[in-house]
């Protein structure tokens, strides 16, 4: 039988990035880098682990996964 996902809330984490593109880590608990664009937020990212998920934070603090 298929578990079942359990919510995460993401909002204390990424409320500083508001607007930006984030690079997130796999556990979902350390922002690797931000910036206006996906390009930015890979390259300020301080470390890669294989893909990290990123994310564009809206203004509202809603999302979109990549």
């Amino acid at each position: 039988m298929p578990t079942k996902p359990i919510p995460i809330d993401l909002t204390r984490l990424l409320a500083p990035y508001r607007g930006e593109w984030v690079a997130l880590s796999h556990d979902e608990k350390r922002i690797l880098g931000h910036g206006k664009t996906i390009e930015e937020a890979l390259s300020t990212a301080k470390e890669i682990e294989g893909r990290p998920l990123l994310m564009k934070v809206s203004d509202d603090l809603g999302f979109v996964l990549v």
